[in-house]
């Protein structure tokens, strides 16, 4: 199975590269696509996108924000899910296996809540 994974981006070098490896550390082993969908960030976010070798969309100018590159990166997507992560956000290790179980027991949309934690400037990267 392919999950496609969307993370919008927006001079994220400072946490980006805590939200990849929170893919790459899923206990649900599949085909992860990362597609990093870049509002032209002037900072390093691109750098962890090339280093993660994720397919990377950049925008030809800074607009549309968030969602304008989640849209981005349905469009091109070639996974049979698609994932959203936000650039300061991680998932849990069990995140994608607690969501196919519900998928395999027949929902068509699957979500989750978040868990608020506080993190220090040191921990960011």
């Amino acid at each position: 199975m392919r999950i496609s994974v969307i993370i919008p981006t927006f001079n994220g070098e400072k946490t980006i590269e805590r939200a990849i490896k929170s893919v790459l550390n899923q206990t649900y082993k599949a085909d992860y696509e990362i597609i990093i969908c870049d509002d032209k960030s002037t900072d390093d976010t691109l750098y962890y996108a090339i280093k993660y070798e994720c397919m990377i969309i950049v925008n030809d100018r800074h607009y549309g924000g968030p969602n304008k590159g989640r849209n981005n990166g349905i469009e091109n997507a070639s996974g049979d899910l698609v994932a959203f992560l936000d650039q300061d956000d991680e998932w849990l290790s069990d995140k994608i296996e607690k969501q196919i179980k519900h998928i395999k027991n027949g929902k068509e949309f699957v979500y989750s809540l978040c868990i608020k934690k506080e993190v220090k400037e040191s921990q960011l990267g």
